[in-house]
């Protein structure tokens, strides 16, 4: 059996002919995200990962059902859309974490730090949070969701008319302009005069939840981003159906998070990343309601 040494973290390279565990983590996702911090849509379940230092990970969409992460610092990370079922999060450091439309089910988080986490939309039954420091949020904003069984059929009833949908197709140069005044506009929203009606004028959905905890965090705790430069590089990819569109494209971001007066260098950034907007048409208008970093 080899063995590795990554920080705190020992992994198990198991020779062939060993069995080994069923549904565990997939070691090169879990290489992945010890390597680069980020592995969003992984599969890692069961992983071991106690002690961990994942700072600011990624780990949106993945799935960490059954995953140990006692003890770990995962201040900032974004969980959102992650799996974390029956997970291990005993007094771990989950401050500012994003878990929204997290599944948080049977999830064990006693005993730790989640001061303004965020959990729009997460499910948390059956988790168990005895002792967990909760400073900061709005439990109101989760709930126990169940799968509910299907009602037993109804005689249909007479047809009713269907309404008439929004008509006018998207074009891709409207989306591109929206795309370019989301990012014009975070200077504006993340950092004083902390404006939530522009916020509400471009985002929905998911997008415009996560924001408006982020504005509220900020203010809270004498905080707010600086943006250097923001540009769309270029679109790689746009598709629209009725009152849908998805859009790719290459994005330049440059952002230093600034809290009491400081930069914090661990929430700062200069990429260029090919990210996935989802829109949205609302009462007539186009907005983005949710993102993906692809690469």
């Amino acid at each position: 059996m080899l063995i590795k040494n990554v920080g705190r973290i020992t992994v198990l390279l198991v020779p062939l002919g060993l069995a080994l565990p069923v549904a565990a983590a997939n070691p090169a996702h879990l290489q992945q995200l010890l390597d680069t911090n980020r592995c969003p849509g992984c599969d890692l379940r069961d992983a071991q990962l106690e002690g961990a230092s994942l700072r600011g990970a990624d780990l949106s969409e993945a799935n960490l059902q059954g995953a140990n992460l006692r003890n770990a610092d995962l201040r900032y990370a974004n969980f959102r859309r992650a799996n974390l079922s029956e997970a291990i999060l005993i007094a771990s450091d989950l401050e500012a974490a994003n878990f929204s439309q997290a599944n948080l089910q049977e999830v064990d988080i006693r005993g730790a730090n989640l001061k303004d986490a965020v959990l729009t939309g997460a499910n948390t039954c059956g988790w168990q949070r005895q002792d967990a420091r909760l400073q900061g949020v709005n439990l109101q904003e989760a709930g126990c969701i169940r799968p509910t069984p299907a009602p037993a059929p109804n005689p249909a009833p007479n047809p009713a008319p269907n309404p008439t949908p929004e008509t006018g197709v998207l074009p891709q140069r409207q989306a591109a302009a929206l795309l370019r005044d989301w990012l014009t506009a975070k200077a504006n929203i993340f950092a004083p005069p902390f404006d939530r009606e522009l916020l509400g004028n471009l985002t929905t959905g998911i997008l415009y939840a996560d924001s408006l905890n982020s504005v509220t965090w900020l203010e809270n705790n004498n905080a707010f981003y600086q943006y250097g430069v923001q540009r769309v590089e270029s679109i790689e990819r746009f598709v629209t159906e009725g009152n849908r569109a998805t859009l790719e494209a290459r994005v330049t971001e440059d952002y230093t998070l600034y809290e009491n007066g400081r930069a914090d260098r661990d929430r700062a950034s200069f990429g260029t990343n090919l990210i996935r907007y989802n829109l949205q048409r609302v009462n007539g208008q186009w907005k983005i309601a949710d993102y993906q970093v692809i690469n």
